[in-house]
């Protein structure tokens, strides 16, 4: 009981800030309140939640923000009906030239949520495996459909946005979650619950325009490269993973959250060590990775075959993410270790 306590104690107050890149995994807690969509962030899970920083200039590639240009971070929370999204911005300069929200919509000042339901990653160009929310001053909400015209998804969404301090915004949203069924006549039916220990994919972006008629900056939450700095309107394989936490949940046991090719971590709980085993033979080179709760990597390493053993003496007790990677397939448990 007191392992568990600890457990929570660290879950809700810590207050690290991790940069997303493809490396790192986002924590999403579960919140058994709501939050009232009304841009203020007043409620619990907000407070309880950590920063994530919106950092990585896309457009023009490799190019560094002025200061006071732009800033931006962001939080996630969850509930069985909605993804809740947090995000604070300070733009110098709020431009909107285009009235018709179907023209021309990236080039507005715009915040943008790449949302991959089930993490399937893959292209979404003509088809709704993921979504790319353009979202307008206005709140009008602008994807492109599977007949690549733009369409204004902003049923899919609640969102506010109100003034906190001298160029500073806060953005609060409430996401519908749909699976690449989704159609907008017949949206319900598409409709996806959220629980605990689900997947899924998800960037933050920010269209920058500077009182002119156009984009001068595109930054983006996930590290890209040139080759693909402005691909996520149309391929979710490099929105960052998230993972859905409810704490009530969490046991003193194994739970898998990807799946794969069978993979044994024992002990149960884990103590000195933790052993990973492929059921199958397995010869190709693999690697692991150990992330607390909060998402700081606290091991990395790398093995050849179906088995291997680490070392745990010096972690601390509490819950991580083990995360085996291969040229096959991503396979990641929550682990406790007492």
């Amino acid at each position: 009981m007191k392992i568990f306590t600890s457990i929570l104690f660290l879950l809700f107050f810590t207050g690290a800030v991790f940069s997303q890149t493809q490396n790192d995994t986002l924590f999403c807690y579960h919140t058994k309140i709501p939050p009232t969509i009304d841009g203020q962030a007043t409620e619990e899970c907000w407070a309880n939640a950590e920063w994530n920083t919106i950092d990585q200039v896309w457009i023009p590639w490799g190019t560094t923000m002025k200061d006071g240009d732009f800033s931006g971070r962001f939080k996630v929370a969850w509930d069985e009906d909605l993804l809740y999204v947090l995000v604070e911005v300070v733009d110098d300069s709020l431009s909107d030239d285009y009235s018709n929200p179907l023209e021309k919509w990236w080039e507005d000042d715009c915040l943008e949520i790449f949302i991959d339901e089930d993490r399937s990653m893959g292209d979404h160009t003509y088809n709704y495996n993921a979504f790319a929310y353009h979202v307008s001053l206005f709140y009008d909400a602008v994807d492109l459909s599977p007949t690549r015209n733009p369409v204004n998804l902003k049923n899919n969404i609640t969102v506010e946005m109100d003034t906190i301090a001298e160029k500073t915004y806060l953005w609060e949203f409430a996401i519908k979650n749909y699976d690449a069924r989704f159609t907008m006549s017949q949206a319900e039916r598409s409709r996806v619950k959220l629980h605990h220990n689900k997947n899924m994919g998800l960037a933050i972006a920010y269209c920058d325009n500077d009182e002119t008629t156009g984009r001068e900056n595109f930054i983006g939450s996930m590290v890209m490269t040139q080759a693909q700095h402005n691909d996520m309107y149309k391929n979710a394989d490099h929105f960052g993973l998230m993972i859905l936490i409810d704490p009530e949940q969490v046991s003193t046991g194994v739970s898998e959250i990807e799946n794969g090719p069978e993979l044994k971590i024992y002990p149960v709980p884990v103590k000195d060590y933790i052993n990973l085993e492929f059921t199958s033979t397995k010869r190709s080179e693999s690697s692991v990775s150990i992330f607390s709760i909060t998402g700081q990597l606290v091991h990395k390493s790398i093995f050849t075959g179906s088995k291997h053993q680490i070392n745990t003496k010096d972690l601390n007790a509490g819950i991580y993410v083990v995360k085996v990677e291969n040229d096959e397939q991503i396979i990641t448990k929550i682990v406790s270790k007492r």
